[in-house]
């Protein structure tokens, strides 16, 4: 069978297609496994039950301990390298460097009955996020330096005090993403943020009185954003009412829901939506109906879209002119959402070999049809404690790792042309 997402595969669901896009993208056959190379799945630890028989097994044990002690130093190493390599010397970056240095010794490489919760868990999570941001060259490098000082400044206060300013540099570093990749996790967020809470609203009013149901909206959905924080790469808070309890009640409903909502096209068009919005804004409202081609200014242009995207939108893509050049027009919704399609490959979104054409037909459920066809996985009986699921291929990206290496613009549009020939024989065969 193909490697390629063929046309008679339409009736899946949309979670299916991003299966399908995880088993595209780690098959072998793909440039020597590059994307694999480029995948965080090896990262991945399980969340470890913080109460009861488990966590007292986990500290007591010789060896339960060592990968997440060992992941813990990965990213403490990866920090203070980081600051190493790139603060100005001078007291500030000393005093920074003598605190993690500290903070390694006494609070990670510690006896493991002196291991908390919050550091083995969250910390953890998000201290790995961290180190993977800092290099991220979407960010301004003045920023993340600023960030990885802030980090080392508030490491020797209370625990909750570490914990809180860790999940706030983690935090700061996503949001801080510039360009296309800044602005798809933007509106990944956004949209999660939506679909979590209808879902919430959905099941919180079957269980529970308007009153309490408002109180616990915001809590329910941290604590399904934290059960699929993995997939998504989302930071994890930890909240006294976003209970484990929650997550595993309604976790699945809640992963399989925005895999059915927030799809490629879903977020291609959202894109096209701001390229569309971003050409008129430094052009002219004419420019959706027509304009004349003299006054537009192409390479001031170019440049301001570069700015707002950068390299991987082409304006070329963006404008549609007239057969003797004498007017230009912003082309359609759909083909500035197949050239976003197209440039989510290139920054590693999606597979490079997927077909662009196929993707976009697969359209999102609405939330509230979604929601029907999964609630059969809510569960009001929790019979296991929640743990985390293997990370996506794709998770490099949410996290901001957004080359993917290997790839070349020339290989994948070889690719994808071959991809094309194949969908438009099959669909007029």
């Amino acid at each position: 069978m193909s490697a390629n997402i063929e046309p008679s595969h339409c009736a899946l669901s949309n979670a299916s297609l991003w299966q399908r896009l995880q088993h595209q993208a780690t098959a072998p056959s793909i440039a020597g496994g590059a994307l694999r190379a480029n995948s965080p799945s090896s990262h991945h630890l399980p969340s470890v039950n913080p109460t009861g028989k488990t966590w007292s097994e986990f500290t007591q044990s010789k060896i339960a301990h060592q990968p997440y002690v060992q992941q813990l130093n990965e990213s403490i190493k990866s920090v203070r390298e980081f600051i190493q390599q790139h603060a100005a010397h001078g007291p500030q970056t000393q005093k920074a460097l003598r605190k993690i240095q500290d903070f390694a010794a006494t609070k990670i490489n510690c006896r493991p009955a002196s291991l908390t919760p919050l550091m083995v868990n969250e910390n953890r999570r998000n201290l790995w996020l961290i180190a993977q941001q800092l290099q991220n060259e979407s960010i301004p490098l003045a920023q993340r330096i600023g960030l990885a000082l802030t980090l080392a400044e508030g490491l020797d206060v209370c625990a909750e005090g570490v914990s809180l300013n860790i999940l706030s540099c983690a935090s700061e570093l996503i949001n801080q993403q510039q360009g296309l990749a800044g602005l798809i996790i933007h509106i990944k967020n956004q949209l999660i943020d939506q679909q979590l809470l209808q879902l919430v609203r959905y099941i919180d009013n079957k269980q529970l009185s308007p009153g309490q149901a408002k109180a616990l909206e915001i809590h329910h959905v941290q604590a399904l954003k934290n059960h699929v924080a993995n997939q998504w790469g989302l930071t994890v808070v930890s909240d006294r009412y976003a209970t484990e309890t929650y997550q595993q009640q309604v976790g699945p409903m809640a992963a399989l829901l925005l895999e059915k909502t927030i799809t490629p096209a879903a977020l291609a068009y959202l894109v096209a939506d701001q390229i569309g919005e971003k050409l008129t804004e430094f052009t002219s409202e004419n420019l959706k109906t027509g304009m004349a081609c003299g006054e537009l200014k192409t390479e001031p242009l170019r440049r301001l879209m570069q700015a707002e995207f950068g390299a991987n939108i082409d304006l070329q893509h963006c404008l549609q002119f007239s057969d003797d050049y004498s007017t230009v027009t912003l082309q359609s919704r759909r083909a500035l959402a197949s050239h976003a399609i197209e440039a989510f490959q290139r920054i590693g979104l999606l597979p490079a070999d997927a077909s662009p054409r196929f993707l976009l037909s697969q359209q999102e459920l609405p939330t509230h049809q979604a929601i029907e066809q999964t609630s059969h996985l809510a569960r009001y009986l929790v019979s296991e404690p929640a743990t985390w699921g293997s990370s996506p291929w794709n998770t490099s990206f949410w996290l901001g790792q957004t080359l993917l290496h290997g790839f070349s613009k020339d290989d994948s549009d070889d690719e994808r042309r071959k991809s094309e020939r194949h969908h438009i024989g099959a669909k007029t065969a």
